[in-house]
């Protein structure tokens, strides 16, 4: 009793949603808050974090464990009844936890794949706690005040907010970690905003806004990748148009031609690369996928522990950083990432969750059109793009991992409610088909 009154007391006073707001937007910052919390390989300003800043970081983190379990807590009713909805994305989060058991780091692994657990949890109680419509308002006005304090620190704290790292000084990255986690943030708004269907004037405000700092951080790779966005968006439009046949013939040949598109650029990919200005090697990715094989191949089932690989100049990671003759902190490509740190098993599981998402939303799309389903299909898409080249789903601390256990929980509840009311439907049916013809009449 005196947790269902909590729930309601936040909910009078809408600090539920206040507290969902400065959740994602630690998620987004990957806690690494500008000022106070340290962040990877000092990519922010560049320089050592002081013992205030880790203090700060520590807390921070404290701060939002319990901000998860409080809601968690008060909502748990909510969040046992729902709980099958996780799938393979909680079998992912318990490998990531007794991954401390075999980890090359255990410390380290216990200390985040915990946190990671509590996210998975955080994603859950976002699809359950709240409708679609209203997870997308969070997000937005999540990436409304990022946006807005990256233009502030751009703008009048320019050792904070502008790159520090060689080769792209200048370059906003805000109250993000670097340039390309700002770019990342500003794509996700994006999606978000159009998700929400009808633009009005102040929607309209807010793509320009996540627009012009996604411009102004510089990130070639999220530039591209919104442009697909765009391209999915305008897809998703299109389709509205035509019946539901129609409308799958039209998704089955997107998918050819993406597939098709995809395929050409493999096999022209120096000469494209040309074009677009960038190096053919992805700016030495290549050469860091070969010798991260080489590390896979040492432990290819269990992997080396959640957040365990990634020691510096200890451990196997000195092997990889040797041979490259540069200090990396990830495996800059997410699926590598996963079979790094848990190894065969956990891209399997992972593997086991995306296809039964994106199966499962195929047939909502279907029965409810493509609108309604479009932030699900937004997030499994860009999940996907990003992981290709960036390790996004596995971070610490990262917003990837909480958006895609919301969209997995969103698409599994969305086909719980098309079960049901096709069985509802059919149930009717044999009623009405039941009664004597006398009757009838």
């Amino acid at each position: 009793m005196q947790l269902d009154s909590g729930a309601s007391f936040l909910r009078r006073v809408g600090l539920e949603e206040v507290l969902c707001v400065c959740l994602l937007a630690f998620f987004a910052m990957q806690g690494a808050i500008p000022g106070i919390a340290p962040n990877q390989a000092n990519e922010m300003t560049d320089t050592a974090a002081t013992g205030l800043m880790k203090a700060g970081g520590i807390g921070s983190q404290i701060l939002a464990n319990l901000a998860i379990c409080t809601l968690a807590a008060l909502h748990l009713r909510r969040l046992r009844r729902f709980a099958f909805a996780l799938q393979w994305t909680a079998a992912i989060a318990v490998l990531a936890v007794c991954s401390a058991l075999w980890s090359q780091d255990a410390i380290t692994t216990a200390r985040r794949s915990i946190p990671f657990a509590l996210a998975m949890t955080f994603g859950l109680y976002l699809a359950s706690r709240f409708q679609i419509r209203q997870q997308l308002e969070i997000v937005t006005v999540t990436m409304v005040l990022a946006a807005s304090a990256s233009i502030v620190l751009a703008v009048f704290l320019p050792s904070i907010g502008l790159e520090a790292s060689s080769g792209h000084f200048g370059n906003w990255q805000g109250i993000f970690t670097q340039k390309n986690a700002c770019g990342r943030a500003m794509v996700f708004a994006t999606a978000a905003l159009l998700a929400m269907g009808r633009m009005r004037v102040a929607q309209v405000g807010c793509l320009f806004l996540f627009l012009f700092v996604l411009a102004m951080s510089g990130s070639r790779g999220a530039w591209m990748i919104e442009g697909i966005l765009l391209m999915s968006y305008g897809a998703i439009r299109i389709t509205k148009r035509f019946a539901a046949s129609t409308r799958i013939l039209l998704v089955c040949g997107t998918l050819v031609a993406v597939t098709a598109a995809i395929v050409i650029a493999w096999m022209n990919f120096p000469a494209l690369a040309q074009i677009l200005g960038r190096d053919p090697t992805l700016t030495g990715r290549t050469g860091i996928w070969q010798q991260i094989w080489i590390a896979i191949l040492k432990h290819p089932l269990l992997g080396y522990g959640f957040a365990g690989f990634w020691q510096g100049m200890k451990g196997e990671s000195y092997h990889v950083i040797l041979a490259l003759r540069f200090v990396l902190f990830h495996a800059h490509n997410g699926f590598l990432e996963i079979w790094l740190e848990l190894g065969a098993i956990g891209l399997f599981l992972f593997v086991l969750s995306y296809v039964r998402a994106w199966r499962k939303l195929w047939s909502i799309l279907h029965f409810k059109g493509a609108e309604s389903t479009s932030w699900m299909f937004f997030v499994l898409l860009l999940v996907a793009l990003y992981d290709v080249d960036e390790n996004t789903l596995l971070t610490f601390n990262g917003l990837f991992w909480v958006l895609y256990v919301a969209a997995v929980v969103n698409i599994e509840i969305m086909a719980l409610e098309q079960r049901q009311a096709r069985y509802r439907r059919n149930y009717r049916s044999s009623e009405v088909n039941s009664v004597p013809a006398h009757v009838m009449v």
